[in-house]
């Protein structure tokens, strides 16, 4: 550095320089949106909101569930237009659900059972056995648009709160 700074000015200069030719504004702009688009590619990206077209209404039985392997979705028809998509966990284990037909308990036939504890759900999705006896399994909503079940897998419902001296809801005797 010199006694009249011509160093100090000279660096001066030399920082300032994009800023007198016009090009600071656009320089940061570009560094801007260099560093959003950097965090937006390492972010995973924008996931669109999934709705599951389950099927065509006539290939629901009531009384008869289908599991949506893939999404881990049980459908059940419980009336002509009542349709329930329970998630394929049970409460207290989160282990699969299995459809048994045949299986009895309570007096009565067709539950859901816990892979793993065996507690049992009617087709509702409630939970007729243990500690969980009276509680709902995590559902989400079902609409009918244009003859298709269409499950909205965006979130689950809130389960209503336990009620266990309610009456299970099983496939009716034929």
């Amino acid at each position: 550095m010199t006694v009249n700074g011509d160093t100090a000015s000279w660096g001066r200069r030399l920082a300032t320089w994009p800023w007198r030719i016009g090009l600071g504004v656009p320089l940061l702009a570009g560094v801007v949106l260099a560093v959003g688009a950097i965090i937006s590619l390492a972010s995973g990206g924008y996931v669109h909101p999934k709705i599951l077209d389950a099927g065509r209404v006539e290939k629901f039985t009531p009384d008869a569930p289908k599991l949506l392997d893939e999404d881990n979705v049980w459908v059940v028809r419980l009336a002509q237009t009542e349709f329930v998509a329970l998630y394929d966990r049970g409460l207290e284990s989160k282990c699969p659900l299995q459809w048994r037909r045949e299986f009895e308990f309570m007096g009565r036939t067709g539950w859901f059972e816990d892979t793993c504890n065996g507690y049992v759900y009617d087709l509702t999705g409630r939970c007729f056995s243990g500690a969980c006896r009276g509680s709902l399994l995590d559902r989400f909503n079902v609409t009918l648009s244009g003859g298709t079940v269409e499950v909205d897998l965006r979130a689950l419902q809130s389960p209503a709160p336990a009620k266990p001296l309610a009456t299970p809801l099983t496939p009716s005797l034929e």
